[in-house]
């Protein structure tokens, strides 16, 4: 029986990396069925956090929670050793360790780090920063993937003939801060030559947050009288849940039921069971002043980003030192939205002409990873609402392709000292010919037509920034002014008509 229930285990590992791998792969080109950001979206750490982080209680979103939040309450940290696809390839580095000679871990381990992470975590997302995004394992997964390893996948694809999958983008895909992301993957696997399961047993915050919400689960470990303190199951066990003293003190918040005491018992004694008063379970025994020091540094990371984003001017809620801080459509106003983001990088990969890319130094520390539109890369292209559809989060707002003609991203300039025709008196009309919401106008100035952008008409899809031949700034740019992502929808579609509404009222 414990050899099944282990077989079974690998098994639904094996199932759920996969099911994993297909979602990410057709992100944006599955139509029906399971949503392409399933993993991220039943996140509660992520979920949970941007909610907090944004002080906003998003019903739908919460009610996605909480299937993995009853599974934790019924079967503790389950999902970590059955269902985790980044705890499923801790496991493959694992056996990749130890086949290359590297010791097991001792029994004094760092468990209790990765509570005080999320208690750095919660103290951020409490005071408006999200700082989830940073240690979060499935949106770490997903977004590694995304920059660091679909570029090449896509690639070594196209050369293999498979250029015409539904899952690839028009183009070849090039991500900022690829090698970055794809290194975080890597250090957190490569944390299997410290010890078994390392950043699930030591920093792992979502892993902590199930440990805290199954400590008292109804399925638990159990030890009868036919225990003989052989010592093996404490040896086996790869998170520490079972003490060096035996099974009749087992940490509860610790097992991932991952079911190798059961196997590594030679007397059968252990075994799972259903309600009852719990094994002499261990309490988790956290530091308070340790508590305290880990919330104090979520309270200086969100003091220093704070502080950083006071220094900057802002207009309507956009540094006005980030002129090129340019969000993707649907995106709600800007603290708003950098509270709810959690940088999974989705709607990053989605996007068909590659235009998306995670933001560098355009909106600072507090903004680090999250979605920026390059038209010099890639423009949004006019039929297109993949990017509101996969956010996990609701940073993107989902809407309607004909509502693309009103909803704000920026607002294109001509740069008069480029521009062919301004600077020049040279025939060209490429800005013109491609605009897809004829916001390019020509006045005939100094004798001379002269093309202008009307601001009310432009979107700041960036379309003629991409195909403007100056080279290498193009002598049309958007720009992130006037944002308009405070008014309502209604509001922005009449601005657009020509009402010019405000907060309602007529200007």
């Amino acid at each position: 029986m414990p050899k099944r229930l282990e077989i079974t285990r690998k098994l639904s590992q094996a199932a759920f990396l996969l099911l994993f791998a297909y979602l990410f792969l057709h992100t944006g080109s599955q139509q029906g069925g399971l949503p392409v950001h399933l993993f991220v979206l039943t996140d509660p750490l992520a979920g949970g956090g941007a909610m907090l982080a944004a002080h906003h209680f998003a019903f739908p979103l919460a009610l996605w929670l909480l299937p993995l939040l009853i599974v934790a309450l019924v079967a503790g940290r389950a999902f970590c050793g059955w269902i985790c696809p980044l705890g499923t390839l801790v496991d493959a580095a694992d056996r990749l360790a130890r086949r290359r000679g590297h010791p097991r871990p001792e029994r004094t381990t760092l468990r209790r780090s990765k509570y005080y992470v999320l208690a750095a975590v919660a103290v951020a997302a409490a005071l408006g920063s999200p700082l989830l995004f940073a240690v979060d394992p499935l949106v770490l997964l997903t977004r590694s993937l995304t920059l660091g390893v679909f570029a090449p996948f896509q690639a070594a694809a196209r050369a293999l003939g498979a250029s015409n999958a539904a899952w690839l983008p028009q183009g070849q895909a090039y991500y900022r801060m690829s090698l970055v992301s794809l290194a975080l993957l890597v250090g957190v696997l490569a944390l299997a030559a410290a010890g078994r399961r390392y950043w699930c047993r030591s920093f792992c915050p979502l892993g902590a947050l199930y440990g805290l919400l199954g400590r008292r689960s109804l399925l638990r470990l159990r030890v009868d009288e036919r225990c003989v303190d052989c010592g093996r199951c404490a040896r086996e066990c790869p998170t520490g849940a079972i003490a060096a003293a035996g099974p009749a003190r087992y940490l509860g918040a610790e097992c991932t039921l991952c079911l190798r005491c059961l196997r590594a018992c030679p007397t059968r004694a252990l075994a799972l069971g259903w309600g009852g008063p719990p094994q002499r379970q261990a309490g988790i025994d956290l530091s308070r002043r340790r508590l305290l020091a880990a919330g104090g540094l979520g309270l200086v990371w969100v003091a220093g980003v704070k502080l950083e984003a006071a220094q900057k001017p802002t207009v309507t809620g956009v540094r006005a030192g980030s002129p090129w801080l340019i969000r993707p459509p649907g995106a709600v106003p800007e603290q708003e939205f950098l509270a709810r983001c959690v940088r999974c990088q989705q709607c990053v990969k989605v996007c068909p002409t590659n235009g998306l890319q995670p933001a560098l130094a355009e909106a600072g520390w507090e903004g680090l990873w999250t979605p920026v539109l390059v038209p010099r890369l890639g423009p949004c292209t006019q039929y297109c609402s993949q990017c509101g559809q996969v956010c996990p989060t609701q940073a993107l707002q989902p809407f309607a392709v004909e509502e693309k003609q009103h909803l704000y991203l920026g607002t294109a300039q001509i740069d008069r000292s480029l521009c062919l025709v301004w600077a020049q008196g040279r025939e060209c009309l490429v800005c013109d010919e491609v605009c897809a919401y004829r916001a390019v106008e020509w006045q005939q100035l100094d004798g001379q037509r002269r093309p202008l952008v009307r601001e009310q008409v432009c979107t700041g899809c960036g379309l003629c920034e991409y195909s403007c031949p100056i080279q290498p700034a193009a002598a049309i740019r958007v720009y992130n002014m006037g944002d308009k992502r405070h008014w309502s929808r209604q509001q922005q579609r009449r601005w657009r008509q020509g009402a010019r509404y405000l907060q309602g009222e007529r200007r």
